[in-house]
């Protein structure tokens, strides 16, 4: 297959670059220029920037499109624009966080999704946690609009893997293998899901190949897990002696320094309209072929990219900060009324 990827260089892109290379496919990627460079120099490079010139795409004619990087539904009404009919398959990387609610376990591919309140907007609305919910929602509208059966709409939960550039698992998997009293927010019962970029990659791979088209939520494992198993799995993994420390949620909002433990810590300080965010059905996907390898094998990996990558920003662990906090929160058990 021919096979154009918008973006192609950074996390899920560039494993969906090396599975499509593994299996035999031309790819092209057309992106800005800005990040690893010189990865793939086997794969045909469009430059451009698509807010401003799509114009290295007209004419030209691929078997599918994979948009990993369309945030405002102008963007990628464009893109569909000009790419349809010659690409007939434009598969969009979309986001679990389209649906409007998560007050109830097990929300599916018929759940509403977020309110369309940029559907008309003439320019791009700030991108933020409160708008990029609903503004994933709105491109797939505008996808969907011109491709019809023709789009695969995919919507990943929490993607992890090696190249990861958010900070939450890989700072779990750093500091579970750092070993010793570990700090955790929240409740040990609380699910969390993840899933190894690879096996999204994987997968959308095999969906293209097939033709295969519709909604999907890409999440994983295959059943949800606790942060309590997470913990011990990741410890497991990493041979270490972490000992969890499980520190409530509501000490940790009194503290400045706490909030990063918090942040670090997603599954510990949900909302009531966010409470189920991480028990997403994915019975949909799996019946199409989405597998998931083991914990251990995505932990391993992680932090082997980890140690030749080295510390960087949020995933670097504070054990200073990390003791103090746990010092704290015994001065704090011991005050509450008993």
């Amino acid at each position: 297959m021919k096979i154009l990827i918008l973006g192609g260089t950074v996390f899920l892109g560039r494993h969906l670059t090396e599975v499509f290379l593994s299996r035999g496919h031309h790819v092209t990627h057309y992106n800005r220029g800005l990040s690893n460079t010189r990865l793939f120099p086997e794969v045909e490079k469009l430059r451009g920037d698509r807010n401003l010139n799509l114009l290295p795409l007209r004419g030209r004619a691929w078997d599918a499109v994979v948009d990993t990087c369309g945030y405002f539904p102008r963007q990628v009404t464009a893109s569909a624009k000009v790419l349809y009919p010659h690409t007939p398959l434009y598969a969009f990387i979309s986001s679990v966080n389209q649906y409007a609610d998560f007050s109830v376990r097990g929300v599916n591919e018929r759940y509403s999704s977020a309110a369309t309140i940029f559907q008309a907007a003439q320019s791009d609305p700030p991108l933020t946690p409160e708008t990029y919910g609903p503004l994933k929602a709105t491109c797939e509208k505008a996808v969907q609009e011109i491709y019809g059966n023709r789009a695969l709409i995919v919507r990943p939960g929490c993607l992890v893997g090696p190249y990861d550039q958010a900070h939450r698992f890989t700072y779990w998997v750093r500091r579970t293998a750092a070993g010793g009293a570990m700090l955790v927010p929240g409740s040990p019962d609380q699910v969390w899901q993840i899933i190894d970029v690879r096996d999204a990659a994987e997968w959308i791979v095999r969906m293209l190949e097939e033709e295969r088209a519709g909604i999907f939520n890409v999440v994983g494992p295959e059943q949800p897990i606790s942060a309590s198993q997470l913990m011990q799995q990741l410890t497991s993994s990493a041979g270490s002696d972490a000992r969890t420390i499980w520190v409530d949620a509501e000490f940790l909002r009194t503290s400045s320094a706490g909030k990063r433990w918090l942040d670090l810590a997603e599954w510990s300080d949900l909302s009531p309209s966010m409470a189920h965010l991480y028990s997403i059905d994915n019975t949909h996907a799996v019946a199409t072929g989405l597998c998931f390898r083991p914990l251990a094998v995505t932990a391993q990996d992680v932090l082997t990219w980890l140690e030749l990558r080295g510390p960087r920003g949020a995933d670097a662990l504070d054990p200073e900060g990390e003791k103090d906090l746990l010092r704290a929160r015994g001065r704090y058990a011991m005050a509450l009324p008993r």
